[in-house]
């Protein structure tokens, strides 16, 4: 089997049902899902019983967050693959999974872009990188719905369940570290709902305080003393606010600046000319 969907689930039952309805038409049927429900009252006990001959495994019960329910989930995972496309979410359009699977996948993390979908119907997409290094992992997180990860590379290095926000962010810099590979496809991969835990700019100020102290934990496993500064400092000429290499940039910019200096030059050798022409009309015409 080449992917296993691994859906987490907390009373969010019209949520739940999106993605149900994603899923159902996607193009590409060589996959399993899976759907871990934190114990819901909502009704979602329900339709996953009513949906229970197209899940693969499910179960409805209490947890100690996303990132546990998420491990419950990928222990279950029979796919080549995983990914995580939590109720609410939804692949981006219906023949998805083709596109990504029309070639074989080598990489052992495939990611792509993902479109940000606001309370108030604003979208907004977002780029995935060209590459990822420890100069991107410094500021940026990437979205997790819009990568696929082989399922034993997640099985033998479980999400760290002590980070309640950014598990995601830590894992992907460990297996970075690990040297796992990473591809980027260029597929637009999901719709993820920005809000919740990692994302929700209303988040109050305890919530911004516990996101803020798990990015510094981070830092501190993976950037240690003189490297912690040098990234600082290195990362935003590296990269630009969406975490892009710059080097197209730069590329970009030198470009134009070469075309301002063409112009100039062209310029000056017009006002040359005029001037070695009225200097011969004064002094050897007259």
């Amino acid at each position: 089997m080449k992917l296993s969907i691994i859906t987490i689930a907390y009373n969010n039952i019209k949520g739940l049902k999106d993605t149900y309805e994603s899923i159902r038409h996607q193009t590409f049927c060589d996959f399993e899902w899976i759907v871990v429900d934190g114990g819901s009252t909502d009704g979602t006990k329900e339709f996953l019983r009513e949906h229970d001959s197209e899940i693969a495994w499910w179960c409805s019960e209490p947890d100690k967050g996303v990132y546990n329910a998420q491990n419950k989930g990928t222990q279950q995972a029979q796919g080549e693959y995983c990914i995580y496309m939590n109720s609410g979410d939804s692949f981006f359009a219906n023949d998805v999974l083709e596109r990504l699977f029309e070639k074989k996948l080598d990489a052992d993390i495939v990611y792509g872009n993902w479109m940000l979908v606001y309370e108030n119907g604003k979208r907004v997409l977002g780029r995935a990188p060209e590459a990822v290094d420890l100069a991107y992992f410094f500021y940026n997180n990437m979205c997790h719905q819009a990568m696929l990860i082989r399922t034993a590379i997640v099985k033998e290095r479980p999400y760290d369940e002590s980070f309640k926000i950014y598990a995601d962010w830590e894992e992907w810099l460990a297996l970075y570290v690990q040297g796992r590979t990473f591809e980027r496809v260029n597929v637009t991969v999901c719709n993820f709902l920005v809000g919740g835990l990692s994302t929700g700019d209303d988040a109050s100020e305890s919530l911004k305080a516990e996101r803020k102290a798990e990015i510094q934990r981070i830092n501190d496993l993976y950037y240690h003393g003189q490297w912690k500064d040098a990234m600082r400092r290195i990362s935003p000429i590296l990269r630009d606010a969406e975490g892009q290499p710059t080097r197209k940039t730069l590329l970009k910019k030198r470009t134009k600046h070469m075309r301002i200096i063409r112009i100039l030059i062209v310029l000056c050798v017009l006002l040359l000319a005029a001037n070695i022409a009225l200097l011969y009309s004064i002094f050897v015409l007259a």
